[in-house]
């Protein structure tokens, strides 16, 4: 598979997605215990619009990864990588609800946003926090097996993946972002590592 991005460009873009992730949870964490409700409540569109921004960037994060072991990892890598992006799409899909719909039902039926979640939302939820957690969890062991990012990172995100089956809770995509963002450090050392022996070669 040739890869949409450059080793560089990847391993910025999954540290981009890392930092994004993190500073939202931090929010999602921090602000209740610091903040009055009235605050929390009219940050939500900004709050969420950050997650929301976070798992975009963690999308083209998560292309680029692949692309890097594409041919190493195999068919498991490919299965990986395509649940993953539709469980990455699906958290995607609940932070838009957040940021777009969430305010408005607060101000007109606050009472729905009282009700313990049941039904097709609870599905919708289970099905999310699931496909999230299977595919990236796969994508660590076809990490592992695949040999091109160092074993430790492997061993974390596959751990962070498995955590993320409670990815629409705060905060459980951390595992996730530091594991991501340890693979986009260690694409950007090993990108300035070639380019530093490049000149030598050329000599």
């Amino acid at each position: 598979m040739t890869s949409p991005f450059s080793a560089r460009q990847a391993g910025l873009t999954s540290l981009a997605a890392a930092l994004l992730i993190l500073v939202s949870q931090g929010f999602q964490l921090l602000l209740p215990m610091t903040m009055p409700e009235s605050f929390w409540i009219a940050t939500q569109s900004l709050r969420m619009g950050l997650a929301l921004v976070a798992m975009a960037v963690l999308l083209l994060a998560l292309v680029g990864l692949h692309a890097r072991q594409a041919a190493a990892a195999g068919s498991l890598g490919t299965a990986a990588f395509v649940i993953a992006l539709l469980g990455t799409t699906l958290v995607a899909g609940d932070w838009w609800y957040e940021t777009f719909i969430g305010p408005a039902l607060r101000e007109r039926a606050p009472e729905l946003l009282a009700t313990a979640p049941s039904g097709s939302i609870l599905l919708g939820a289970v099905a999310t926090g699931a496909l999230f957690a299977i595919g990236w969890t796969l994508f660590g062991v076809a990490s592992l097996r695949a040999g091109v990012f160092p074993r430790r990172t492997a061993v974390l995100l596959t751990v962070a993946g498995a955590a993320g089956i409670l990815a629409l809770i705060s905060p459980f995509q951390v595992p996730l972002a530091l594991a991501v963002g340890w693979m986009g450090w260690w694409l950007l050392r090993s990108d300035r590592g070639i380019e530093s022996t490049a000149p030598a070669l050329a000599a």
